[in-house]
């Protein structure tokens, strides 16, 4: 992706812009020079029409405009990605903005037109109104300017929300179906059909089950608690066959709640970071939690175990499953490691419009 400085797009789109509006406020004196009827015998045009006086005045008009541009963009703040705009500061914008062009029409009326004198005092006033015309349009365009880069931010950041939950989602996928998850499911098969051939033919379903969920859950955004669940129960059959009684899975569950939505396989990447991430052993047995809350949610709890030698993450998971909550449903996750225990909390989803949300 390109990346754009901000800052500069401003000020090329402040100067096009001082200049439309310069070029709009004398458009009838540039139609005049262009169509106006020629005076006299001599052949010259009226001095309204004329050549440099006309570059003069929409050169003014177009440096006047990009001054208050300037101003404002120290005032207003445009580029801010998120800030918000208080009275104070609109105020501020405004009675600077009516400052400064007092004196730049001080400053540039007798640079352009030669003293106050020399011309009739209803040019000046004509001079003065421009400019404060001027500085209104160039005020109300950076509240335009600035509207229009937070919406684009805005639209930035869920395109890459949506980027990095997919990523998540093709993390996850890919954790279930990389070498070591196949080898040890096939290992484990292979076991089963020579010991236990009716156990064999269970695992098999489980794990046609598992990697069937897996596959298909990018056709929704959401599934029913019930459905995670029955995934779960596939997905912590295969586990326990490589953890044995080492691995203890306890549920506590309000059936009403079972209606509720949820993203695919969230709860599957929370075991599995548990799971990844503590000793499970005959000496050290690891117990994880799945429970309901009466706020409506649902909580994910371990004893913290740590490994004597820790694998090293992706970099991908809870963070980028709390960034997924945040773009789908508008809520972060809620994080907890105190007391030797660590928990995810995330919210689940009263109502959901399948048609809708697709």
């Amino acid at each position: 992706m390109i990346k754009t400085n901000p800052i500069k797009q401003f000020f090329i789109i402040a100067f096009f812009l001082s200049l439309a509006i310069a070029v709009t406020i004398h458009f009838p004196m540039v139609i005049n020079y262009i169509f106006g009827d020629e005076s006299g015998g001599g052949g010259h045009r009226n001095e309204d029409s004329n050549l440099v006086h006309l570059t003069s005045d929409i050169f003014i008009t177009s440096l006047v405009a990009m001054m208050m541009f300037t101003l404002n963009f120290f005032i207003l703040r445009p580029v801010d990605k998120h800030g918000k705009l208080s009275t104070y500061r609109i105020l501020t914008a405004v009675f600077l903005t009516i400052v400064s062009v007092y004196i730049v029409n001080d400053l540039l009326h007798p640079l352009f037109h030669g003293t106050r004198d020399s011309r009739p005092r209803g040019r000046r006033d004509e001079f003065d109104y421009i400019n404060f015309f001027v500085s209104g349009l160039v005020i109300a365009s950076t509240f335009m300017i600035r509207l229009i880069f937070q919406k684009q931010n805005v639209m930035l950041e869920n395109v890459q929300l949506k980027s990095e939950a997919l990523q998540s989602q093709y993390e996850s996928l890919k954790n279930q179906l990389s070498p070591h998850f196949l080898f040890n499911s096939l290992t484990a098969l292979n076991v089963l059909i020579k010991e236990n051939p009716d156990q064999a033919q269970e695992y098999v379903n489980s794990l046609s089950r598992a990697l069937r969920y897996t596959l298909k859950r990018n056709e929704k955004k959401f599934v029913t608690l019930s459905e995670e669940m029955d995934f779960m129960k596939s997905y912590l059959f295969l586990i326990r066959m490589r953890y044995g009684e080492n691995l203890v899975i306890r549920t506590d569950l309000d059936e009403k709640m079972f209606s509720f939505f949820i993203p695919p396989l969230t709860i599957q990447t929370l075991v599995e970071n548990a799971i990844k991430h503590n000793e499970i052993s005959t000496r050290k047995p690891l117990t994880i939690e799945i429970n309901t809350t009466s706020a409506g949610s649902l909580i994910i709890i371990n004893e913290v175990q740590q490994k004597i030698t820790g694998e090293e993450g992706t970099g991908i998971g809870l963070t980028n499953l709390s960034k997924q909550f945040l773009l789908l449903i508008g809520k972060e996750i809620i994080i907890r490691h105190e007391a030797g225990r660590f928990s995810v909390e995330v919210p689940l989803i009263r109502e959901y419009n399948e048609s809708a949300g697709n």
